[in-house]
């Protein structure tokens, strides 16, 4: 006759013990926000951004959304008025600084006070974080 075999209690306890110790360890990797995937989602909201302002550009007469103030400019790209529109649910948020407010000339882009920055002579979108970023 066969002998069913099963697992201790010391055995499941220790198999338990191993399995956390080795979550506990894999976890972390997955789930910290490390500067290479802080740097791809940045890229991937400046490409967004500039690509939406293109599209903008080209249905309203190679005009730029409002740069009046942040409110306008932000509803002009999440508002659908007439046939156009909207060009992005929300302006992405920068995740270097958490920021996701654009301003508008002045000061060169990367003194971080705030997300983004755009130049509303030549149309150039880039991060304010840091000098290093807004090069990108």
């Amino acid at each position: 006759m066969r002998e069913n075999k099963r697992l201790s209690y010391t055995e499941m306890l220790s198999i338990a013990v191993v399995l956390s110790v080795a979550a506990m360890s894999v976890v972390p990797k997955f789930t910290e926000a490390n500067p290479e995937s802080m740097t791809c989602e940045l890229i991937d909201g400046l490409h967004q951004m500039r690509s939406q302002l293109d599209l903008y550009s080209v249905q309203h007469e190679n005009r730029l959304p409002p740069v009046d103030s942040f409110e306008s400019f932000k509803t002009a790209l999440t508002t659908k008025v007439g046939q156009y529109g909207p060009y992005v649910q929300e302006i992405p948020v920068n995740p270097f600084n958490n920021l996701n407010t654009v301003r508008f000339d002045g000061e060169p882009a990367g003194v971080g006070k705030a997300g983004w920055r755009i130049d509303t002579k030549t149309g150039l979108f880039q991060t304010d974080d840091s000098a290093a970023h807004s090069a990108l």
